[in-house]
Parts: structure tokens; C-alpha cells; sequence
């Protein structure tokens, strides 16, 4: 699906991929199969159309993994594709739009212009507000809203879950202009990044303190969202979200009167695309899904390169992966390419391209290296690991002081990827005398499984953004600096206190290939710690009609959802 950048932090999926924070196939192959690669995908295909060839009115019918049981996407348990990008798109502040190449300039709905200069080694950002803008409740959005959102997400204050710190916490004060439409932001010192963190602000009635913050998005509040379209009901019942043409908007008219979003898994959205139950289904990442999908006469598949990775995460605090040696020992004994292959069988990809060495960049983006040589699949390496951490064989299992090295897998329940790949890893653990416990998980605790780290071994898919090295705290750091608490997304709840030292001179380096050899540094102290292991990039699939425009896959780019909509 087409991307919008809501806020600076990496995305999770579930099902079709990423935890949005932010997976699938239960195929297994082993034929080389041609297709794309991740230097022959597209950036974008979204039948770019202007708005006067497009007709007033209608009705898009979007499909989703789950319906949000909470609306605040900057809350951890927010923090999913689904919410963050999907849905925001129509409904939430979206401050910049993204080029086919990633650059971001202002949204013209929301930021007339910006100013940016530093002062006694300083980075001073102005955001001068389109006075236009105004949240559903009919007040202004202004300076105060930007100052409650930095209080609520640097870190400083007590209680508040934020999804990530990152960028906020390099902030010293959000302060009123010569207007209350001009937000002057002063940042620690230079913080490249800086329209990531700015890309998104909730009102301050929203996260005026922690409980509101935490627990006031679970019932759904027209009034606290600013967007081309407005939510008028969350049919818990039904799984369906609907928003409509927001009469207040002071944009461009909306060509589409509705959009729905209905909750579903992954094979029941191909098939409910093929059968025009719905109008576009995203995220396609099986041979079944992709070849239903086609057999829809109107059908066009839009694909690009996805900023979208599978993985797996390791909880460090678990009792028998608490010793790095051990985790080492695990990862060599994990066959990446098959697991990819087999994910992957059937689909038009060549797995073998998408082979993924890096936590931040993905393969053909500047800065990408190939950082997991020391992590090569090499079962007889992972045994020594093993022997050397004084787990010993004993008969088909290996014990150490009595008890035996298990490893409890959570595997979401109809989550098809989440299935074949601990199917697969429990096979490799086998192999080198681990013992694999499959856990099965229902989909819909994903985010608390994950938040209340009730699993040793998880896999899942995160969502990047346009901003690679922005989001190191998030999800390999510490709440704050100095801080002996991980971040709230930070799910293997391991500190490295050398990689703290690292993230903040990635945050303000200046200098891109400087910024770039910096992250690559922090890169392999995260392989060695063994907090997450890449298995593969995604390429984006995705099924609409032909005749919809201004829709579908795409690396960056965004497009304003008020230009959504079908050709006359």
C-alpha cells in the first residue's frame, strides 16, 4: 500500500507482514523461481491521476489485518501498520509529503512553510501552521498541540507508552511564535531527522497526562483527528471501521464520499478482493493470495520495493536466552535463505535478492552493508557455540545443569508466515539439539504479547520509513539516555550500554556519510547482541482495480487521500 509517514518510528505488522512495529507463508519450495528483485522493483505504482479525471463520489472498500482497539498510533500498542499508516492516510495530521526518493517538504494542508537554522550550535525549527487547520473539535490546531505531543513522547514524563522516544528526546522546547500558528521547536544541537519526529501531532486534549495518553484512545473520538475524511463508527462487531467525507475540511473536496476498513486475514482479503467484497487488498505475500487475487477481471497488480522486513525478535530476558553466546549459537543454526524461500514459494520474487544483512538500510539504499557474515548459516558452528556455552548433547536434546535448552516460540494462530517459519526454526533447533516449544498465540494479543514479553522467540514484520537511522532507540535502545530501562519498543529488553553511547551521535551528526558509518557501527553491535535477526526485505503486492487512481504500491511516495479515487 501506498506509504504516508505518520510518525518517525518504525512500524509492526502481523499477518501479511509487520507488526506494524513496525508475517506469513506456510510454503515450503526449493526451485529457483524468476522474478523481482531488490534493485529491479519499481519505487511506486500508483496510477498517479489528476483530480479532474477522477469522478465525484464513491465508495473505496479498504481491507485491514485488525480492527485498533486503541486510536493512538504514538502509543506502543498503537504503533501498527494498520492504524499508523493505513488508516491515518484519511484521518490523521500527516505534515509532509514523500517523494518517489524519499524527501519529504511540507503538506501544504497542514505546514504553509519552515525555517530552519541553528543558533549557538543549535537546530531551531519554525513550523508555521496553515491557520486553516483545525481538529474535528473545530479549535485550531496551534503551538500548544506540538508542545503536549513532545511531553507526552520524550521520555521525561512518568506513566506515558510512548512507541518510540526517538527525535523528542533530542528536543529542549516547543514554544509559541510571533503567532500560535508558528511552533518554534529547539533541538539539543543538530538533529537531521527532524521532520520525522514533526510529521504527526495529536491534540493536547489527548495526551494531556498518562492515563489519557494510554488508555483515553480506546473509545474512538471523532473530535481528536484533523483529516480528509472523518470516523464516524468502529463496529467492534463487524470488524469495520467507516470514515467519511469531513465536511470541515479545508483542503481539497474529497473525491471519494466513504472508506471502510474492514478487519480480515490475509488469504480471506484476496479472496474477498476476487470476489468484489472489497476494492484493494495490500500486503499479497503468498502464491494462493497472489493468483486468487488475479482472477478478479479488473484486476491490475501494482508492485514497488517495501520498506517492510521480516524478522525474528529474541527476548534476551528469557531465562535460557539470556547468555549471548547462546543466541550466537541459535542464529548460525538458522537457515535465513530457506525460511525466505519458502516464505516467499510461488511468489514473482527471487528470495535470494531480498536476503537481508542490515537492521536499518535496506539492500540498494545508500548506506546499506551486508553486516551478518559472522552470522552465516553453519549448523556445526552453532553446535561448538553450544558445547562452548556448556549446553552438552544428551541424547536428542542438550542440558546444562539439569535442565534443557527450550525455546518458547510464539506462533500467531492463522498468521500463515508466523507458522512455516516456526515450523521451520523448530526443525533447524532440531538439527543442533535445541528443544522448540510452538506456542500458539492468537493474532489479536500480538501487541500484548509483545509489550508484556511473554515469549522467547517471535517473529513478526516491521514497517520502516524514509528515515533509517532515525528510529536505533526504538527498538535497540534505552527509554532515555542513561536511562537502565529499554524503550517501550524495544522487545528483546536488551541494553548495550556501548550502543547507547553511539545513538546520540547518530542523532546529530550532520554529516550523511558520517551518520551512515555511525549507524553501520551500531548495526553490528546488533548482531553480536543477537536482539533481532533479519531474515528478508519485501516486495509490496497489491490488488485494485484498474480504474482506481492515486492508489497502491510504493517504496516512499505518498499522495493526499482527498485525491484518492476512480477515473471517470
Amino acid at each position: 500500500m501506498r506509504k504516508a509517514i505518520v510518525t518517525p518510528v518504525a512500524l509492526l505488522a502481523v499477518s501479511a507482514m509487520a507488526l506494524t512495529g513496525c508475517g506469513q507463508k506456510n510454503q515450503s519450495g526449493g526451485s529457483k523461481q524468476s522474478g523481482m528483485t531488490s534493485e529491479s522493483a519499481p519505487m511506486a505504482q500508483l496510477n498517479v491521476v489528476d483530480r479532474g479525471q477522477l469522478k465525484d463520489g464513491g465508495t473505496l472498500r479498504l481491507a485491514i489485518e485488525q480492527l485498533p482497539t486503541g486510536w493512538n498510533p504514538m502509543n506502543v500498542n498503537g504503533n501498527t501498520v494498520d492504524l499508523s499508516t493505513t488508516i491515518w492516510t484519511f484521518i490523521g495530521v500527516n505534515n509532509f509529503d514523500i517523494a518517489e526518493d524519499g524527501t519529504p517538504k511540507p503538506n501544504p494542508n497542514y505546514i504553509s512553510s519552515t525555517d530552519v537554522e541553528t543558533k549557538g550550535g543549535k537546530q531551531v525549527v519554525t513550523l508555521h501552521l496553515n491557520p486553516k487547520a483545525k481538529w474535528n473539535s473545530g479549535r485550531t490546531i496551534d503551538y500548544t498541540d506540538y508542545q503536549a505531543t513532545w511531553k507526552a513522547n520524550n521520555g521525561s514524563e512518568p506513566g506515558f507508552l510512548p512507541s518510540s522516544t526517538d527525535g523528542f528526546n533530542q528536543i529542549t522546547s516547543v514554544e509559541k511564535g510571533d503567532k500560535d500558528t508558528d511552533v518554534v521547536i529547539t533541538y539539543k544541537s543538530t538533529y537531521p531527522d527532524w521532520t520525522a519526529t514533526l510529521s504527526a501531532v495529536l491534540p493536547k486534549e489527548g495526551v494531556k497526562d498518562a492515563d489519557t495518553f494510554n488508555e483515553g484512545w480506546k473509545q474512538l473520538n471523532p473530535d481528536w483527528f484533523a483529516g480528509p475524511f472523518i470516523p464516524t463508527k468502529a463496529d467492534q462487531a463487524s470488524k469495520t471501521l467507516t470514515v467519511k467525507r469531513n465536511d470541515n475540511w479545508w483542503g481539497e473536496k474529497s473525491k471519494l464520499d466513504t472508506v471502510t476498513f474492514k478487519a480480515m486475514d490475509n488469504a480471506t482479503q484476496t479472496k474477498a478482493f476476487a470476489n468484489k467484497e472489497i476494492d484493494a487488498v495490500s500486503n499479497i505475500v503468498t502464491k494462493d493470495g497472489y493468483q486468487t487475487a488475479k482472477k478478479r477481471d479488473d484486476a491490475e497488480m501494482r508492485q514497488a520495493g517495501s520498506l517492510q522486513w521480516r524478522h525474528f525478535t529474541f527476548n534476551a530476558k528469557s531465562a535460557n536466552l539470556s547468555d549471548q553466546k547462546v543466541r550466537q549459537a541459535i542464529v548460525k543454526g538458522i537457515n535465513r535463505p530457506a525460511i525466505a524461500k519458502s516464505d516467499l514459494a510461488g511468489m514473482p520474487v527471487k528470495p535470494d535478492t531480498l536476503m537481508l544483512g542490515n537492521h536499518f538500510f535496506m539492500p540498494g539504499q545508500a548506506g546499506y552493508k551486508d553486516n551478518s557474515a559472522d552470522y552465516k548459516y553453519d549448523p556445526e558452528a552453532a553446535k561448538k557455540g553450544l558445547d562452548d556455552a556448556g549446553w552438552k548433547m544428551d541424547g536428542d536434546h542438550r542440558v546444562k545443569d539439569g535442565k534443557t535448552l527450550t525455546i518458547n516460540y510464539a506462533q500467531l494462530t492463522g498468521v500463515p508466515t508466523s507458522e512455516n517459519e516456526g515450523a521451520l526454526f523448530k526443525q533447524d533447533m532440531s538439527k543442533i539439539g535445541v528443544k522448540v516449544n510452538l506456542v500458539n498465540t492468537p493474532s489479536d494479543s500480538f501487541t500484548q504479547t509483545l509489550s508484556s514479553h511473554s515469549f522467547d522467540v517471535i517473529a513478526f514484520a516491521w514497517n520502516g520509513t524514509p528515515y533509517p537511522m532515525a528510529n536505533v532507540r526504538q527498538i535497540y535502545g534505552a527509554a532515555a539516555e542513561g536511562s537502565d530501562k529499554p524503550s517501550q519498543s524495544n522487545f528483546s529488553q536488551l541494553i548495550d550500554p556501548e550502543l547507547n553511547k553511539l545513538i546520540p551521535k547518530i542523532d546529530s551528526e550532520a554529516d550523511v556519510s558520517k551518520r551512515r558509518e555511525l549507524t553501520n557501527q551500531a548495526d553490528k553491535m546488533i548482531w553480536d547482541n543477537v536482539m533481532t535477526l533479519p531474515l528478508y526485505r519485501r516486495i509490496t503486492f497489491t490488488a485494485v482495480p484498474k480504474n482506481l487512481a492515486n492508489y497502491g504500491a510504493a517504496t516512499f511516495q505518498s499522495v493526499h487521500a482527498e485525491d484518492i479515487g476512480y477515473q471517470k
